[in-house]
């Protein structure tokens, strides 16, 4: 009699363990981690290897405690010892994580967007004279609009490909990152890719205002330059002289100018 009551508390001891368990399994998953952390603690110091693993992954992730990594691997390390192989996988995580350490801090914290920056495209910054006088001057001036145009598309493009913050983490670092890390990371990645719009702009609108000046006073010159032929032509078909000045064929062509944004 005495051997059938031991063996049915024993019964019931692990039915209360697997209730716990499971109970404990729920509230990790609805993210009440300090009731959950509870449960798991009293189970993983009854020896449970499931509770052990999944309390290394909280002290290890830092939900509902301080994240510990010593801690967290002394308890893979006991769930491993009972079998799971999940904490197997789990411990060496912590040593990925350890070798790549300063990848993963780079994106968390020291991330300025130097990957997708407009100086990393090293566009030329054209020069931009105040007016230009001959065909010759305009055709350089506008080469150069265009290629500084094209260069800073690419920068633009490149940086819409980037989007949304976090998709240029690496999958290999990303994969290593814990839940906070990665958060940090996006908000990180977020106000760089601000700072960097910000300067691009300024840098399109300043280039931009350059070519606006240039062009109006290059089209002033040459259509001064258009009337004062017009007054010798007309001098030279009632007189019968050769005027005495006269507008080189090369200052005649229309000035055509690429803005930033690619436009004419």
């Amino acid at each position: 009699m005495q051997k059938l009551t031991f063996v049915v508390a024993m019964l019931f001891s692990y039915g209360a363990y697997a209730d716990d368990l499971s109970d404990a399994n729920r509230l990790l998953e609805a993210q009440s981690y300090t009731q959950a952390l509870s449960l798991y603690n009293k189970l993983a110091s009854a020896g449970n290897a499931e509770a052990q693993f999944h309390l290394g992954e909280m002290y290890l992730y830092g939900e509902g405690v301080t994240s510990d990594v010593s801690a967290a691997r002394e308890w893979f390390q006991k769930s491993s010892t009972g079998g799971n192989k999940q904490a197997d996988a789990a411990l060496d995580l912590i040593r990925q994580r350890a070798a790549r350490r300063a990848d993963i801090d780079f994106y968390a914290r020291d991330y300025k967007g130097a990957d997708i920056s407009l100086s990393k495209f090293n566009c030329v910054e054209p020069v931009v004279p105040e007016m230009s006088q001959t065909k010759r001057q305009i055709m350089a001036v506008q080469e150069g609009l265009d290629a500084w145009s094209a260069c800073y598309n690419g920068f633009v493009k490149n940086l819409n490909a980037s989007l949304p913050p976090g998709k240029n983490i690496p999958p290999d670092i990303e994969r290593l990152m814990n839940e906070q890390e990665f958060t940090q990371a996006k908000a990180l990645m977020e106000k760089a890719y601000t700072v960097v719009s910000a300067e691009a702009n300024q840098k399109a609108t300043q280039t931009e205002a350059k070519r606006a000046a240039w062009q109006a006073r290059t089209e002033a010159y040459v259509l001064a330059e258009s009337a004062k032929k017009a007054v010798d032509t007309a001098a030279f078909d009632s007189d019968g002289r050769r005027p005495s000045s006269k507008m080189p064929a090369e200052r005649r062509p229309p000035v055509v100018v690429a803005t930033p944004g690619g436009s004419r």
